[in-house]
């Protein structure tokens, strides 16, 4: 039987359709090539329909106008060809698709894991992550040298397996557990951009890196608190700065980086109050009462106007992309006051915290103001149900507590 080649459709006609907003399922052409112009169709739509071993396709074909009518006659023209040929034109479509999609994820793998890591703190990290330069450092001294410039989808476990050895036996176990943190989520963005399936770091757990890590418990005793001062007083190239930001530390008990972010206009000097930000690690705003020596240093502080807006002095070497002084500006000038201090157990900035929070105790403050001053949030039904400021309690523990380090920076022990 001949098939049938009268064709019935035309330009002018589609063009009226859309123009008076005729909506239909479907109107042929000829040779298996059908129109609609439904009305969830925002434009009409070729497609060629056609039947092998009487089980039905469809083959859509483009919208009109971009798909212009004679342009859909010779696609049907060709997909005829590949029918007479044996073939299911559907599916040889939907294998050009896979082959596509295969060829561009073969071409993205074959990049390297230092371009997956550029890619993915561009995307995830950068303007978004406040450790973003300790998750670098980590990365350039580790990941870099040991699967930097491997392809991504030929890294294998071991690889992850003596990247994570070397971090442990540079004497870092704390970073190796970061360390891996870090890759399984540099190999997850590879898994989301189709880059790869596995993730090559996902069986991996703290036993595999530096091990499980257990909260830290240094303080600073009375004793000790008077060496610091000492050793801070005299150490050569400790200065007044560095002395200033780090009493400062000690008395309101605040995280460093939320002293080296907070901004001149955030201190009320007439009401003897810090109004923090919710930018910080609790994400909750706080006003913090300020003693009197805290009052004293934030004075001599704010006499230094480096016009960055900040309370602390933007040096250029120390300052971070945002401004204001990085996490590590008192990194290196502490290293020279502990060399002063060789019979004390060594301590971070942050054990200034728990140092405050154990002298409260010992000062005979409320356990519940004690963590409200150091804007702890309050585990359990009190967290949630008690919103109270406690302002006058925590000025008057802070009070104690900078009566109590007056006398430490003095030299002068409270036993005695």
């Amino acid at each position: 039987m001949a098939t049938r080649t009268t064709l019935k459709l035309n330009d002018r006609e589609i063009r009226q359709w859309m123009k008076d907003n005729t909506r239909f399922d479907a109107k042929a052409d000829g040779n298996g090539l059908y129109i609609r112009y439904r009305i969830t169709d925002t434009k009409p739509v070729f497609y060629f329909r056609f039947k092998i071993a009487q089980i039905e396709h469809k083959i859509m074909l483009g919208k009109f106008p971009e798909k212009s009518l004679s342009s859909a006659r010779k696609d049907c023209i060709e997909h005829r060809a590949t029918i007479q040929k044996g073939l299911n034109p559907a599916i040889t479509r939907r294998e050009q698709k896979q082959e596509s999609v295969a060829k561009a994820i073969a071409e993205q793998s074959a990049n390297t894991v230092n371009e997956l890591v550029d890619d993915y703190f561009k995307r995830n990290v950068e303007g978004r992550c406040k450790t973003e330069r300790t998750m670098r450092q980590r990365v350039d001294k580790y990941l870099a040298p040991h699967i930097g410039n491997l392809k991504i989808d030929a890294v294998l476990p071991m690889h992850i397996v003596n990247m994570l050895d070397a971090c442990v036996a540079a004497g870092a176990p704390t970073s190796a557990n970061q360390l891996l943190s870090i890759t399984k989520r540099i190999f997850d963005h590879a898994i989301k951009r189709n880059i790869i399936i596995h993730n090559p770091a996902r069986a991996f757990n703290c036993s595999d890196a530096g091990g499980q890590e257990t909260p830290r418990k240094r303080f600073l005793s009375e004793d000790e608190l008077i060496k610091l001062f000492k050793a801070m007083r005299e150490c050569e190239g400790f200065s007044r700065t560095h002395y200033l930001a780090s009493k400062l530390l000690l008395l309101i008990g605040c995280r460093k980086n939320e002293l080296f972010q907070a901004k001149r206009t955030d201190f009320d000097r007439d009401a003897a109050i810090w109004i923090m930000s919710e930018d910080n690690k609790t994400q909750s705003a706080i006003t913090i009462p300020l003693s009197e020596p805290a009052q004293a240093i934030i004075t001599e502080l704010l006499q230094f106007d480096d016009g960055s807006g900040y309370l602390l002095p933007s040096l250029k070497s120390s300052m971070s992309k945002k401004g204001y002084i990085n996490s590590s500006y008192l990194f290196e000038p502490m290293q020279k006051v502990y060399a002063l201090m060789p019979d004390i157990e060594p301590f971070v900035l942050h054990d200034f915290r728990r140092s405050m929070r154990t002298h409260l105790g010992k000062l005979g403050v409320n356990e519940f103001v004690a963590e409200r001053c150091l804007n702890h949030k309050i585990a359990g039904m009190a967290g949630v149900y008690d919103a109270g400021d406690y302002l006058p309690e925590r000025r008057e523990a802070l009070d104690k507590w900078a009566a109590f380090l007056e006398s430490c920076e003095a030299g002068t022990s409270s036993n005695k």
